[in-house]
């Protein structure tokens, strides 16, 4: 039930993320045009929710690949169940994209040869390799560091007290960041990112023609970037709940 809870927990995450930037990307839609008030609520919303169905099926709610190696790194954390771990993760980015795939056929249909692949991945508004790694890994780091520190003063929780909590943290840091830091195309989150990357190669979407993913920025970026950045994460929280 553990792992399934991870599958679960980010199923809902990343689903709800990526069904509204389908429908602010593609033509068809309901919404058609990006409200940056909107993204930010629907982004906040699914991690979130995704945050609190985790919890409430009894998992840890790692939801990101950067926790899941910071806790095998630092926490104790098994090598064999941390691999279960992220598969649980890449197969519910796989599950979320087939389910947007199967609502938003005929909008992709109709989209032509509009850039797809800015659905699925997290991209920065204006490219340098360099500093985009620095932002990735402070984003990441600030927003986990939040949810750890905050989510630690309710450790003592259980049920459904535990996760109203944890779902409430998980929607104000994304918030917090995503309102604070938006021109840097941050995802915080290789699941998010580059695990959508690989289904995005595989998957059959409607014109998504020669489209390719930038595979040095979603490497160095959203994958080394954001794993540092929740790596020291997990230490600095870990850390600082010891000490005191």
């Amino acid at each position: 039930m553990m792992y399934f809870s991870e599958f679960a927990g980010s199923l809902i995450f990343l689903l709800g993320g990526y069904a509204y930037m389908c429908n602010i990307n593609l033509k068809s839609t309901l919404v058609s045009t990006l409200n940056y008030i909107e993204l930010v609520f629907a982004w906040s919303l699914a991690v979130g929710f995704g945050l609190a169905v985790s919890v409430i099926l009894g998992g840890p709610g790692y939801l990101n690949p950067g926790v899941v190696l910071g806790s095998m790194i630092w926490n104790g954390l098994a090598f064999s169940e941390a691999m279960i771990y992220l598969l649980m993760e890449f197969l519910a980015a796989g599950a979320a994209m087939i389910i947007c795939m199967i609502f938003f056929w005929d909008s992709f249909k109709d989209s032509g040869d509009a850039p797809k692949r800015g659905i699925f991945s997290a991209y920065p508004t204006k490219k340098n390799l360099a500093l985009n790694f620095v932002q990735e890994l402070i984003a990441t780091f600030v927003f986990l560091f939040l949810v750890f520190i905050c989510i630690a003063g309710v450790s003592d929780l259980k049920g459904g007290n535990q996760a109203l909590i944890v779902g409430i943290v998980g929607f104000a840091s994304v918030a917090l960041l995503s309102l604070s830091l938006n021109s840097t195309g941050f995802s915080m989150n290789a699941m998010r990112s580059v695990f959508s990357s690989v289904w995005f190669a595989i998957l059959p979407f409607p014109n998504k023609g020669q489209e390719k993913v930038d595979w040095v920025y979603q490497l160095v970026v959203n994958l080394v970037g954001s794993s540092i950045g929740g790596i020291l994460a997990v230490i600095a929280t870990t850390c600082i709940k010891n000490a005191l």
